[in-house]
């Protein structure tokens, strides 16, 4: 018997013989056969079948066509009839990409396309496949397959990126097709047109044509739009919006997709044009039944004949529905059947493959360990994010290739102020995922395990909270800044420990208000700038000690007001340097104690002025040292007491002047002109009393009016003297000598012109009243008026 379906199988020819086929295939879906074998054998080894290739051979016109797969299930199901030898058997024959649903995972791809991704999980899989792509496609950052099975996460991937996917033939495999482009299509061969015949009219068996056509519109939607979110780029309008309605009534509907996919308004054009060409290439379809045995999806083919002119055009094929049957091995008389019904639209309509995928949602938060680089603490990026290692991601490391960076909630964000706390390495973190999506994960929260212990010893410290960090790389609990609260009733407290520098800016007022003492301890040097006004009051004692040299610069004026007694106690040298006026102002007593030495020393004018009594007190001696001269005004009088000697030194001249008299009294009064004359002028008269005058002199030059000498036992009157310009004129009542007891005695007297000397003895008494010992007295008369 010629047979149109030879079928084969891992096993002998003879051993598994075709008998029926029921089954489907479609764009994007995994063809489905159930394929049914008789076997003259009732104890074939399932095992020995499981797993193999299987492959249909279909007689055609031309070339055999071949339907191939995998035996995915294989069941003995029992004898074809009654009288017959043979045993059915029934398999499941599934294309290789049906492995895929046998596994499940977890697994985060980073910076690769989706043909990157559907690349590297074909892979784990031992099939062939063929790219017919046309399109450029995004690079993903973060992508998860999230508790899903390889098939379940390919599939959802090309669905939304507009790709689908066919199978392409041949004894014992099959290839899978990737087209995103009606272009990767090609004609059937040996099938490229195709000929209508409506079922009522008369066909030979031999003559291969299509004998059923139904032609389907539906109303579908004119108007997509795709939006989204890029928080790299927060201003920016992600929105894309594609609109073609179709010629019939109410076609401007519109479609709005919120979460896109994407991350930027150039992607988004790709994802807003597959979803409407998505939406309407169900807008056509078109169904029927042929027996066409080489009819197979992702083949075009044209039809013609059909009464409708406007069918007889290309088409793609969707989907076919094999129903194939041979006669009976037991009889040999059935009649075998052959049918294949298909789905078709026009190929002027792109197609996309629907999104029939679930994307998994997570169900709530979960957490993960921040981790990075090996000898790293921390590792962010300059958002702030970090990158995890998920519980279910077991192909991770433990690095930075763990994940994408992550983004971390804070307790709040501004624009360059807000908070941050960066997770660190190791840390475990909560992480939520936005919109459920395993691709959207977000940090938010940070939590406590054995591992990573709370900063205050629980639950003892349990009314502590606060902040507590860590010094890093290589810090230590010992290491830490801290801002600690402690809320036990009675022992309240607030800490703030900086572990190095603490800085604090005010813009504008700071108040300090402690109800208590204060304790400042300042290992390091302390520096107060105020550049305005400081104004610090202490309304009880103030005490500063400082243990080492202190400066203070004073830019401006400065008042110092002390209401009480103060005391200034300096146990070393003191310098005090004024650069301007100094005025100090005492409204008491001021009492000044050095116990040791006193040195001033004044680089200008120093005036003095005390309005009061002055009483200066020296108790050993005293030095005055004048460079220039020294002037000294006392409005009123003026004593000195001298307890001891006095000794001048004048290197230069000087001079007394007394408006009143002038009165002195010592012991002894001895006047020295070491290199010059004695002169003492006197506008009235002078008078000289002491009980014993004795006068030595070598010369005695006398320029002055009237002079009296009075003396106990001795007048000396010189009544006048009267001379001319030729010298002495007359010695008129010259010399006038009273005494009660005196004894003058003149000796040799002569004299030249303008000169009176004598050679001896002038005169001498004739007591020890008056001695007047001259070797030589020369008078010199100059030309005076006014002398009687």
């Amino acid at each position: 018997m010629d047979r149109i379906v030879i079928a084969h199988t891992p096993l002998a020819e003879d051993q598994l013989m075709f008998r029926s086929m029921n089954g489907t295939e479609g764009l994007s879906r995994l063809f489905d056969f159930e394929v049914d074998l008789l076997s003259p054998s009732a104890a074939i080894d399932l095992q020995s079948v499981l797993g193999k290739p299987l492959s249909l051979e279909i007689k055609t016109a031309g070339a055999p066509r071949f339907l191939s797969g995998q035996v995915v299930r294989f069941s003995m199901i029992g004898r074809e009839g009654r009288t017959s030898r043979h045993t059915v058997y029934r398999a499941s024959v599934r294309p290789s990409l049906w492995y895929l649903t046998r596994t499940s995972g977890f697994r985060i791809f980073q910076n690769k396309t989706v043909v990157e991704m559907l690349e590297e999980v074909f892979a784990d899989y031992d099939f062939a496949f063929e790219k017919k792509l046309t399109a450029s496609y995004r690079q993903w950052e973060h992508c998860a397959q999230y508790n899903e099975s390889d098939f379940a996460f390919v599939s959802r991937l090309m669905e939304l990126e507009g790709i689908y996917y066919y199978f392409k033939h041949e004894q014992n495999e099959h290839t899978l097709v990737l087209a995103d482009d009606i272009g990767a299509h090609e004609p059937m061969p040996g099938y490229e047109t195709i000929d209508y015949f409506a079922s009522d009219r008369e066909v030979t068996e031999d003559i291969e044509v299509i004998d059923e056509w139904r032609v389907t519109g539906e109303v579908r939607t004119g108007r997509y739009t795709v939006d989204d979110f890029n928080f790299t780029t927060p201003g920016s309008d992600l929105t894309n919006v594609r609109s073609q309605p179709q010629p019939h009534d109410h076609a401007d509907y519109e479609m709005y997709e919120w979460l896109g996919e994407y991350t930027n308004a150039g992607e988004g054009e790709h994802y807003a044009r597959v979803r409407l060409e998505e939406a309407q290439a169900l807008g056509e379809r078109s169904e029927g039944h042929a027996t066409v045995r080489g009819m197979a999806p992702g083949y075009k083919f044209t039809m013609r004949g059909s009464a409708r002119e406007e069918d007889n055009r290309e088409y793609l094929i969707v989907s076919v529905a094999y129903a194939l049957r041979e006669g009976g091995y037991a009889s040999g008389v059935e009649q075998g059947e052959y049918g294949f019904g298909f789905v078709a639209q026009p190929t002027s309509l792109p197609y996309r493959a629907p999104r029939v995928t679930s994307v998994p949602r997570t169900s709530g938060p979960q957490t993960a360990v921040v981790v990075g680089p090996e000898g790293k603490e921390i590792w962010t990026d300059q958002y702030g994010r970090v990158k995890v290692q998920f519980r279910w991601d077991r192909s991770g490391r433990r690095n930075e290739n763990c994940s994408c960076f992550v983004r971390v909630s804070q307790v709040f964000a501004g624009d360059g102020f807000g908070a941050v706390f960066t997770p660190r390495i190791g840390q475990e973190v909560i992480v939520d995922f936005i919109g459920g999506l395993a691709d959207r994960p977000i940090i938010t929260g940070r939590v406590y395990n054995p591992r990573h212990m709370p900063p205050f010893d629980l639950p003892g410290e349990d009314t502590k909270s606060g902040l507590v960090t860590r010094s890093t790389p290589g810090g230590s609990p010992a290491t830490a800044n801290s801002l600690v609260f402690e809320d036990r009733i009675g022992a309240e407290f607030v800490a703030l420990h900086a572990e190095r520098n603490l800085n604090v800016s005010v813009e504008a007022d700071e108040t300090h208000d402690t109800g208590g003492s204060r304790t400042t301890v300042i290992e390091g040097p302390d520096v107060l700038t105020d550049n305005t006004l400081r104004d610090a009051t202490v309304n009880g004692p103030d005490t500063l000690e400082v243990n080492g040299p202190q400066t203070i610069t004073i830019n401006g004026p400065q008042t110092q007001t002390v209401n009480g007694l103060q005391t200034e106690t300096i146990n070393g040298p003191r310098v005090d340097t004024v650069t301007a006026n100094e005025i100090r102002t005492v409204v008491a007593g001021r009492l000044d104690t050095v116990t040791a030495y006193e040195t001033v020393v004044i680089n200008g004018v120093r005036s003095e002025t005390v309005h009061g009594p002055s009483t200066v007190t020296v108790d050993d001696a005293r030095q005055d040292t004048f460079k220039s001269s020294w002037t000294r005004e006392v409005t009123g009088a003026s004593t000195d007491t001298l307890k001891s000697g006095l000794t001048e030194t004048i290197t230069g001249t000087h001079k007394s002047t007394v408006s009143d008299a002038y009165d002195g009294e010592a012991k002894t009064v001895t006047i020295k002109a070491t290199g010059g004359d004695v002169v003492i002028t006197a506008s009235g008269d002078m008078t000289l009393e002491a009980n014993w005058v004795k006068k030595i002199s070598r010369d005695l030059h006398w320029d002055s009016a009237p002079v009296r000498l009075t003396n106990t036992g001795v007048n000396v009157n010189f009544n006048g003297i009267a001379t001319s310009s030729s010298g002495l004129a007359n010695f008129n009542n010259l010399l006038q000598v009273s005494t009660n007891g005196a004894r003058l005695e003149f000796f040799g007297f002569g004299y030249a012109f303008g000169l009176y000397a004598t050679t001896q003895t002038l005169a001498q008494t004739g007591n020890k009243g008056y001695d007047i010992e001259m070797g030589e007295v020369a008078l010199y008369f100059k030309l005076l008026t006014g002398f009687a």
